[in-house]
């Protein structure tokens, strides 16, 4: 690609050239007129009414579109223009035709951080791969740049109409306690299972286990002591971190009991005593203050295990590695072009692939995460969105 300068991105998307939807105009300048400090219900009329005749081979109806200058100043318009190439297009046909260096300059790009630099960014072939091959690293460690007074989480909770805001090093400080209780209470690599509402100690929680070399077993809080305990078993779980009890749609939820009745290995309780010989209270559980090194290992080294539905028979194991989050920050910075100072809101659990997500699509590309503990249904969440 070398002599080529894209003066200009293209964003023409080639899988939906041609499409035309007049509905689409109307839309537009309805939203871009009179209306728009219009409320919430007479948008959403007119949104349904204005593509009520939209074809399904347009796809879902847009509620925005950029104009040129967001297009051309998007993360993904600096990385094309970056790499020469002309476009959307030609950054797509890259990806494909030139898988490593892709990828090189995508790691690049985001700066993820190596204690042993790879010596080579793909060998092998594809079905085979072998992704940065001789590199030492802990991703938790792209988690954590920049600086340390901005806000990396503000959290919410239904009922409440205060927030909280966590600095990056609030919750630094805090995965670091964990990762250094852990190596207390539990063996090296231990896998430690994550039940409970997607909180800033879940975020902390995660982190300090992945910093600490540890593996997390997501699990959703939804689920029943039953399958709570299918799901430890088929991870081999050596501990879980939980919650007392919780409220969600106003209803509680005792979570610790369920962790009790799946019979579940060594828990680590927020917010209520321990009521098995052998569990820990939260603060118990916690290291002493103080930075924490976050262990540097191979590429393919086990991080997290999720977990399919299982609603059509026994959920399947779905592992992830350091190199999984490098996709999720890619997937964040590139198609929902997330910068630094953002905030991202995504309702949903740690025990979904989400959730993992979340945290690495914000936290690698600078952002800030938005949490909100309750059900993210009705006015109550609709005003954490607004003043988050």
């Amino acid at each position: 690609m070398k002599g080529v300068r894209a003066a200009s991105f293209n964003p023409a998307f080639p899988y939906n050239a041609g499409v035309t939807d007049p509905s689409e105009e109307a839309w537009f300048r309805y939203a871009a007129g009179p209306a728009a400090g219009a409320s919430f219900e007479s948008h959403w009329t007119a949104f349904r009414e204005a593509y009520a005749a939209r074809p399904f081979e347009a796809g879902p109806p847009p509620a925005w579109r950029p104009g040129p200058r967001e297009l051309q100043d998007s993360n993904l318009a600096r990385f094309a223009r970056a790499l020469r190439l002309d476009g959307y297009a030609a950054l797509q046909v890259f990806s494909q035709r030139q898988r490593g260096p892709f990828w090189g300059a995508v790691v690049e790009h985001l700066g993820i951080p190596f204690a042993t630099p790879p010596s080579a960014i793909l060998e092998g072939d594809a079905e085979n791969p072998r992704w940065l091959a001789g590199a030492r690293l802990n991703i938790a460690e792209a988690c954590f740049r920049g600086d340390r007074g901005r806000t990396a989480l503000v959290s919410g909770r239904e009922g409440d109409a205060g927030l909280t805001r966590w600095t990056l090093g609030d919750l630094e400080a805090l995965a670091d306690r964990v990762a250094r209780g852990l190596t207390r209470h539990f063996p090296p690599g231990a896998r430690i299972a994550l039940y409970m509402p997607m909180t800033p100690q879940c975020v902390a929680a995660y982190l300090g286990i992945v910093k600490a070399g540890g593996a997390v077993v997501s699990v959703a809080d939804s689920f029943s002591a039953e399958e709570l305990a299918k799901r430890l078993t088929l991870a081999k779980a050596d501990g879980v971190v939980t919650v007392g009890r919780f409220e969600r749609a106003g209803k509680p939820i005792d979570l610790y009991a369920k962790v009790r009745e799946a019979s579940a290995p060594r828990a680590v309780v927020i917010g209520a005593g321990p009521e098995r010989k052998g569990d820990l209270a939260w603060e118990a559980f916690l290291g002493e203050a103080g930075p924490f090194a976050a262990l540097p290992t191979d590429p393919d080294a086990l991080t997290n295990l999720l977990f399919s539905s299982g609603t059509t028979g026994e959920p399947k194991v779905i592992p992830w590695t350091h190199l999984t989050p490098i996709k999720c920050a890619s997937d964040g910075h590139f198609h929902q072009d997330i910068r630094p100072s953002d905030v991202v809101a995504w309702p949903t659990n740690i025990g979904w692939m989400m959730g993992p997500w979340l945290i690495y699509a914000a936290l690698v590309n600078g952002a800030a995460i938005a949490l909100y503990e309750g059900a993210p249904g009705g006015p109550g969440f609709a005003r954490f969105v607004q003043e988050a």
